[in-house]
């Protein structure tokens, strides 16, 4: 087939996560990652918006080039040196097709969705939402033995409850973690002042791990010798991780975040540890971003992380 778009520029052409080819049915995915967007917000607390956040992903993930084609050439890393994410082969699944209010259906299709991806073969990166959506992601790998989990993230996400509201953008790490299949528990980049301390202590009652944003701040080694080595690894990423100079597009931005360079080291390290079976990225909002600097921002992280997924592979 002729090559349609030969120039490539950000501004042409539909807007998919890396300009990778559309597979909206999901049982003719034929590629080692699988792009799939969660628009929900049901479970925000505080600013809405994160619905929007993988439409946003996908239109500022074009300015990369597609490696989604049938030679997918990759990107020069120029760091070290060599050629990453050549011959991986990319889709976008578009959305979950969420609809109002009915968090079991949802929910429910969620888990379906990255089930059938897992089915496939492929790789599931997950663009949500907010970080509810997490949950059920996870519950979508139980045909694995055992999962770890690396959480990064300003707050712990460890409420047991509002008012018996359990399944909120406060809650999914500690529901996730009543998942029989979930082990090891890694939290890293915490620091919100609100943190309560009855969930800090249930956290490590649980035997989690947790690297404080003052630890990785005052040795950033250290700190990554803290991660612990790992199976089977679901990764989490609250974008408020990040500071919010660099990352204003967050519906609870906390001060003092990680900078690029911190979360680079972090992701490159947990790729070495374990081998990665889903990712999600969550809580962008981009009603409340600058010019779409943090789907920019979010954008570079995760194709590095893909970089790093599939070199230690």
């Amino acid at each position: 087939m002729t090559q349609r778009y030969n120039a490539n520029l950000t501004s042409v052409g539909l807007a998919t996560m890396f300009k990778s080819p559309v597979c909206e049915d999901l049982s003719k995915i034929d590629a080692d990652v699988a792009f799939l967007g969660i628009p929900y917000d049901g479970g925000v607390g505080y600013r809405p918006g994160t619905r929007f956040g993988p439409s946003s992903m996908r239109e500022y993930s074009k300015r990369f080039t597609s490696w989604g084609g049938a030679n997918p050439a990759g990107y020069w890393d120029l760091d070290v040196g060599k050629r990453r994410l050549e011959g991986i082969r990319m889709v976008d699944c578009g959305d979950v097709d969420i609809a109002y209010y009915d968090l079991e259906r949802n929910f429910g299709l969620i888990t379906q969705n990255i089930e059938t991806i897992l089915d496939r073969g492929a790789l599931p990166i997950l663009i949500g939402g907010d970080h509810s959506v997490t949950f059920p992601c996870v519950r979508a790998f139980s045909r694995f033995e055992k999962i770890d989990v690396i959480h990064i993230d300003a707050h712990l996400d460890w409420i047991d409850g509002v008012d018996g509201v359990r399944f909120a953008s406060g809650s999914p790490l500690r529901r996730t973690k009543e998942l029989p299949f979930v082990r090891k528990m890694t939290h890293i980049a915490i620091r919100d002042v609100r943190t309560r301390q009855e969930d800090w202590e249930a956290l490590h009652d649980n035997g989690a791990t947790v690297i404080t944003r003052m630890m990785i701040r005052n040795n950033l080694q250290a700190a990554l010798d803290r991660i612990p080595d790992m199976s089977n690894v679901y990764v989490t990423m609250d974008i408020d991780a990040m500071d919010p100079s660099i990352a204003p597009g967050t519906g609870s931005p906390c001060s003092d975040g990680l900078l690029y360079h911190e979360l680079k080291a972090i992701l490159q390290d947990v790729a070495a540890k374990g081998k990665i079976v889903g990712f999600d990225l969550v809580e962008i909002n981009p009603l409340v971003d600058l010019a779409g600097q943090t789907s920019l921002m979010a954008s570079t992280a995760m194709l590095e992380f893909l970089g790093a997924i599939f070199e230690s592979r």
